[in-house]
């Protein structure tokens, strides 16, 4: 068997480009016209200025993020014979293997659809994490959802029902 091997789209990262884009004109335009765009909501210009500036550089790492994801192909998630691995970017020791897997499961959050990896054992993944943050987003994962691991198709180059579909088939594949 091959691996099969999930990109980012590249529709949905143009998508990402033009709202930003929008964003980041929408604030220079509110920074320079503070002054007009005084309500009796926000009597102030240098809290819209503040708005304006904060708008440019969120959306303005928005459109960072999007250019990076246009111009290269970014793996996110590989499946093959052994297990997933969900950080195809780092080692490749980070792969969860097949018998550790338990099933899948679907959540939604304000509409968009959640792959939960349920897995035996959540706390060896949380231990292995060295990096301070990223065991602070396991915790809060197995905390909230009950796994360390969850994966979204929203930035996949596939459907969440396609994404189900080779999850199921290759976990009842590969776990006996």
């Amino acid at each position: 068997m091959e691996n099969i091997e999930i990109y980012s789209s590249k529709k949905k990262s143009f998508l990402l480009l033009i709202a930003s884009l929008f964003f980041v004109i929408g604030g220079i335009y509110m920074f320079i016209n503070a002054e007009y765009l005084t309500s009796y909501r926000s009597r102030s210009p240098i809290f819209i200025k503040g708005m304006g500036i904060l708008s440019v550089l969120f959306f303005g790492l928005g459109i960072y993020v999007s250019i990076r994801q246009l111009i290269s192909d970014q793996l996110i998630l590989i499946i093959d014979k052994f297990g997933l691995n969900v950080n195809p970017k780092g080692p490749i020791i980070k792969t969860i293997e097949w018998k550790n897997i338990e099933g899948f499961s679907e959540i939604k959050i304000q509409g968009t659809k959640i792959v939960i990896i349920n897995i035996n054992n959540s706390n060896y993944w949380i231990d292995k994490e060295d990096k301070k943050i990223k065991k602070m987003l396991l915790k809060f994962n197995v905390k909230n959802y009950g796994s360390p691991f969850n994966l979204s198709a929203n930035s996949m180059q596939i459907s969440h029902q396609d994404l189900m579909k080779i999850l199921n088939g290759n976990l009842k594949k590969f776990k006996a």
